[in-house]
This record gives structure tokens, C-alpha cells and sequence, in this order.
């Protein structure tokens, strides 16, 4: 990666600088002048803040720029640089010359390469039909389909795996041998590997319910047509500093209308609104819970994770939205299916 590919404009869009962060998968946009001397930074924290305080994407760059962002000058030293990623928590830090000018960025994974093993779970949901993807599917399961060189399953569990998540379960159904005789056991992916079989379509909750003996600390539920290059660890820690029963990774999704829209007040047009973007989030197919919620998913019958989150919801309990701002697909079909495969290599192969 050239560092010129997360340099940014102030006056850039945060549609913009999201892109941008996307692209580069390393978490950070670093905002520079014409002459790429510092201003500031924008990271992945800071976007999905403003998303959640209802910023709008078309605002500038600068409305959310930390002009306060650490930086180092280019004649530092490892145990200096080790130093600052410990006390200030974070992930980058941009180095600059006599003038300000970036001349580098420094990234706290490739300092440390092994994340530090985490005992929670990944259930993730691989027994569904795919028939959104047929004839893809009719004799293999979707998440075995290849994007790229290896299955989608398979990427799921070496992105949690790089995150320090090893401990793997996987819900099958439809043609699980074939999952199993690719995994076995997962030891040969560096993860172990249990199977949660469900005797009939379950629903993702109630899948969760056949593999509660291995869920007694939170947890994560991914559907299995999912590619991101989201940071689990964020996504975890988040849940659990917010207490959440349930944490949903969401997806910020916008709708064009083509026309003119009207606000009526009875028969009366009191606004028109032409082509509006109409801004929503939606769930990225990925969950954090806490194992309490368990209770609450009746047993042995169909009960979707949607059913759930309502049920939940009236309870008055905690359901809190972690926004995705990396990369995000969801495999669902045919089209989605030939752009991953055009886009794998360069989102996954850093």
C-alpha cells in the first residue's frame, strides 16, 4: 500500500473518506494539505460515531477531523512507537518530516502480527438452502461457493481467527458433509471447530439454543454468505462497554427516489422534495450477544434471530447498532456473487 492512498482533502466528503478507508482496509484516512503536511486523522471509530450521531455523509471531512491526532516524526524508535500504541489505545499513527509532512504511516498490526487468543465463540450459520443462488448451489452449499481462491466460509473464519476468535462453531444443514470434510476439526485453519447440527431449519436463533452448552460468555452469530473485513475485536469490546443484551452490526444503506416527494397534510402538498435520498441501517448479518439472552429463544421449534430482537426489544432491554464502515458483502445472489470474485484480491489480498 502507497501511503498516498489514505491521504485526504478536508474538504473531502465522509462518503468520500469512508471509501477511502474502505479500499485501504487499514482503518484511517489521514487529512493533509496540498502539500501533505498534517491536519489531522479521521479512523473507523470516527466515522461510525458520526453515523451514529446522525452526521450526514455529504458533510466535509473537516466537521469530524481529530486535528488532535498522535503523530511521530520519522526519526522514532520501535520501543517509542510500542510505547504509544499501548497508552493512547490506538491502531495508527502517521509519521512526519522537519515540515509536517507525512512521509509514513505506522500500523499497530504489523507490530504485532499474533492477536492475543479470546475464549469467545463464532456461531456461524452455514446450513441454509442458497436457493437465491442456484444453480450455484445445488450440489454444494453457499458458503462452500469460492470467491476468490478458498470458500466464503473459509474467509469468514480466518478473519475472526486473525482477530484472536479460534473457538468456531458451524451450523449445518444442507450437504454438511461437505463442510465437514473441508474443516474437520479446523486445526489445519489454526481454529477448533465444532458442528451444530440441526435436525430441521431452526432459524439462526434457534440454532443458537442447540449450542448453548458452548456459550457461556458473549458471543458472535455471522451468517455464512457474509465477506468483511470488519474489526471483530472492535465490534466485541464495543457490546460489551455498551452492556448490551445484543449488538447488530449494521450497514448504512441508502435509497434514491427518482422523483419528486411530497409532504401532505391532508390534501394539501406542504413540501416537495425532489430526487431525496432517503438514509436507513440494516443489519450486516452479524450479531454480538450475551449468552443471558439464550433464555429467551424457546427450545427445539424454528425461531428466528429477527424474533428475537423484537422480543427483546419490548422487554425494554438493550439492543445497540455497531456501524460497519470496511468493506461489507452479502453473497445473496447470482450479481453480488460475480463481484465478490472481481473484488476479492484486492480487498483481502494485503
Amino acid at each position: 500500500m502507497k501511503i498516498q492512498d489514505v491521504f485526504a482533502k478536508p474538504d473531502f466528503s465522509l462518503k468520500e473518506i469512508m471509501k477511502i478507508i474502505d479500499e485501504s482496509a487499514k482503518g484511517i484516512a489521514v487529512i493533509v494539505d496540498d502539500s501533505d503536511k498534517l491536519i489531522g486523522t479521521i479512523t473507523d471509530g470516527d466515522i461510525r460515531r458520526a453515523l451514529l450521531n446522525g452526521i450526514s455523509l455529504e458533510e466535509k471531512a473537516k466537521k469530524i477531523t481529530n486535528t488532535n491526532c498522535v503523530f511521530v516524526h520519522k526519526d522514532y524508535s520501535d520501543t517509542f512507537v510500542k510505547n504509544i500504541f499501548i497508552s493512547k489505545q490506538i491502531l495508527q499513527i502517521p509519521v512526519v518530516d522537519e515540515h509536517m509532512k507525512v512521509v509514513d504511516i505506522i500500523f499497530f498490526n504489523d507490530l504485532h502480527t499474533n492477536a492475543k487468543e479470546k475464549e469467545n465463540y463464532a456461531l456461524i450459520m452455514a446450513g441454509g438452502l442458497g436457493t437465491r443462488l442456484r444453480p450455484l448451489t445445488e450440489e454444494i452449499p453457499k458458503p462452500m461457493l469460492r470467491v476468490g481462491d478458498r470458500p466464503i466460509l473459509e474467509t469468514i473464519i480466518t478473519q475472526l481467527r486473525d482477530f484472536g476468535y479460534k473457538n468456531i462453531l458451524v451450523s449445518v444443514n444442507y450437504k454438511s458433509n461437505i463442510i465437514e470434510d473441508y474443516f474437520q476439526d479446523g486445526k489445519n485453519f489454526g481454529v477448533k471447530i465444532d458442528y451444530i447440527y440441526e435436525p430441521k431449519r431452526m432459524g439462526t436463533a434457534g440454532a443458537i439454543k442447540l449450542a448453548q452448552q458452548y456459550l457461556d460468555k458473549h458471543f458472535f452469530v455471522i451468517n455464512g454468505d457474509i465477506l468483511t473485513k470488519l474489526n471483530f475485536e472492535k465490534l466485541m469490546n464495543y457490546h460489551i462497554e455498551n452492556e448490551n443484551c445484543i449488538t447488530i452490526a449494521s450497514r448504512k444503506y441508502d435509497i434514491n427516489v427518482p422523483y419528486g416527494v411530497l409532504e401532505l397534510q391532508e390534501d394539501k402538498v406542504v413540501k416537495l422534495t425532489e430526487k431525496p435520498t432517503i438514509n436507513n441501517f440494516v443489519s450486516g448479518g452479524i450479531y454480538c450477544l450475551d449468552p443471558k439472552v439464550i433464555k429467551d429463544i424457546p427450545d427445539f421449534e424454528y425461531y428466528d434471530i429477527t424474533t428475537l430482537i423484537e422480543k427483546i426489544i419490548k422487554e425494554n432491554k438493550c439492543i445497540g447498532s455497531f456501524p460497519i464502515t470496511e468493506y461489507w458483502m452479502d453473497i445473496g445472489y447470482i450479481e453480488d456473487y460475480n463481484r465478490a470474485n472481481e473484488e476479492y484480491f484486492k480487498i483481502f489480498k494485503r
